[in-house]
């Protein structure tokens, strides 16, 4: 199964069919079995993409539908072969992303499909995904591919794979590119769900095996599914930073805050700041506490100059009392 194949109709020179929903709805249904039907805008600061080839597939996001600005609702059935959703940002990066909602619910239980945070980069080009659960077919074993270990980030284990998609579809039109995918092990199950995802972690625990991303583009919080019946309800937001990352990638959690990756006083002294500017203002926390710490050792040092010259002048004056106490006793001799 091809993950988020929105390049098909967004990107690969196609056309949309689908009729949008007015700008002020803020809300794209797709019902029916039409072919390859694409929808991809921002509205209320969020960017939303949706797509499928054929088939019944309901997609619903914002205000206009009943829901939130940062909500979308994706169902479908067994006649759709490919359908694919989500909302995020159409610049990716170092982001702290935050999820809630339904995945699979009733009945949904063994639906063929994903929940990834998923995005591209140009120059190289990339295709990532970070899976946090998915249904019959487990992605960390696409064919051809190579695997790197496994890392943990957010309170799970992942597992990288780099994969080779060769004359496909994609952003810049067909090409041959790669596929980093990290798939959280054990996977988190159908139903109620929610999570946080550092994105840095997971972009420094791929750059510390040469998997080296570019310039981003869009990045979303997706659900895709396969010839199956299910169903998403997911609520996206951009959260502050959560536990550090550990194994493979811990080793350069020092030197990482800055693009994202924040230590747990880093992150508490930053909390109440935007999560946009969460890596900046991370950055400037290191730096006002290092600041601190050299002032605080520069007092230190001074202190200790200070007592330095108070002994030396005690000295003194002892050694001075001595001689005249000793020319005092020489004189009565």
């Amino acid at each position: 199964m091809t993950f988020l194949n929105i390049k098909k109709a967004l990107h690969a020179g196609k056309s949309t069919v689908g009729v949008l929903v007015g700008a002020a709805a803020l809300s794209f249904a797709v019902v029916g079995a039409q072919a390859d039907v694409s929808d991809a805008k921002t509205t209320d600061g969020w960017y939303h993409s949706f797509w499928k080839d054929n088939g019944n597939a309901s997609w619903k996001y914002g205000t206009g539908a009943g829901l939130a600005a940062n909500q979308y609702t994706l169902t479908w059935d067994k006649s759709t072969n490919n359908v694919v959703g989500g909302i995020g940002w159409q610049t990716g990066g170092s982001k702290v992303v935050s999820y809630k909602g339904t995945y699979g619910d009733n009945g949904f239980t063994n639906q063929n499909s994903y929940l990834a945070l998923y995005g591209w980069t140009r120059g190289p080009l990339i295709e990532y995904y970070v899976i946090e659960s998915y249904g019959s077919y487990n992605p960390s074993t696409c064919s051809g591919g190579t695997s790197y270990g496994t890392y943990q980030s957010d309170g799970g284990t992942y597992e990288m794979r780099k994969c080779t998609r060769t004359n496909q579809p994609s952003i810049e039109g067909t090409k041959t590119f790669s596929q980093y995918y990290s798939v959280r092990t054990p996977k988190k199950g159908f139903g109620a769900i929610n999570g946080t995802i550092t994105v840095a972690n997971h972009f420094n625990a791929w750059k510390s095996k040469g998997l080296n991303l570019g310039s981003h583009d869009y990045m979303v919080m997706a659900s895709e599914g396969y010839q199956s019946a299910g169903k998403s309800d997911i609520t996206v937001s951009e959260g502050t930073a959560g536990s550090s990352s550990s194994s493979s990638s811990s080793s350069s959690s020092s030197s990482s805050s800055s693009s994202g990756r924040t230590s747990s006083s880093s992150s508490s002294s930053s909390s109440s700041s935007s999560s946009s500017s969460s890596s900046s203002s991370s950055s400037s926390s290191s730096s006002s506490s290092s600041s601190s710490s050299s002032s605080s050792s520069s007092g230190n040092n001074n202190t200790g100059v200070v007592a330095g010259a108070l002994d030396a002048t005690t000295t003194l004056g002892l050694m001075l009392l001595g001689l005249v106490g000793f020319a005092r006793r020489t004189r009565k001799a």
